[in-house]
């Protein structure tokens, strides 16, 4: 199983999406920007899309999911608490719930569900690998509002219990750090990840003079 990073952008907002694919066998997470580059790297390297993974409903997330889902012909997955919440649409739609093992092909991939960010965010399991959205970055957390912080801080203390710690964690975003660092790495490196008390973690999500939330780099 190999993962391919596209860095694609569209003004201000800056994106990382992926390509699981193994064998001939692809899967997309979070398509979005710029369909001819993720689309030629599959042409090129004869790989067949069979699925799209969305992590969350914004719309930086979810840009090239219809497209996708009717050039390819292939389904479209999203947590079924987020199509619910959000009203979210899409040819060939098809819910995921927590847990419940997806196959695509060879591919076996569990869904997570992380709500915080939104109230139906997803993480996806994939092998050793986690397609985090924006729920997970390597620095930090998602952004979320202050009835969320709760939701928020019990999501990123089942992901430290369930996920083993060698997770290799590709989140939507990046603030700098590279992709791909697994998730022993955030244990000593994000603080949101070293913060067990909840109060504390609340008190440090809403602090004031925070980065700006959109400094993807």
């Amino acid at each position: 199983m190999e993962v391919k990073l596209f860095r694609v952008s569209e003004g201000q907002m800056k994106n990382q999406c992926y390509l699981i694919h193994e064998g001939e066998t692809g899967v997309l997470v979070d398509p979005a920007w710029d369909y001819e580059l993720i689309n030629d790297f599959m042409s090129t390297h004869q790989i067949v899309l069979k699925g799209v993974l969305l992590t969350h409903s914004h719309r930086d997330h979810v840009d090239l999911a219809a497209t996708f889902a009717q050039l390819h012909e292939v389904p479209v997955y999203m947590s079924a608490t987020e199509i619910r919440d959000y009203n979210f649409s899409c040819p060939n739609l098809q819910p995921v719930y927590h847990l419940e093992e997806l196959v695509i092909d060879q591919l076996k991939i569990i869904p997570v569900i992380t709500p915080g960010h939104t109230s139906g965010s997803t993480c996806y399991q994939v092998g050793p690998h986690c397609f985090t959205g924006d729920t997970v970055f390597i620095e930090g957390v998602g952004e979320c509002g202050v009835s969320a912080i709760d939701s928020l801080y019990d999501s990123v203390q089942f992901f430290k219990r369930y996920f083993p710690k060698t997770t290799l964690i590709w989140p939507g975003h990046s603030f700098g750090m590279t992709a791909g660092k697994d998730l022993d790495f955030l244990m000593s490196n994000n603080l949101y990840f070293m913060i067990d008390e909840k109060p504390m973690f609340a008190d440090f999500r809403m602090r004031k003079n925070r980065p700006d939330p959109l400094a993807f780099k």
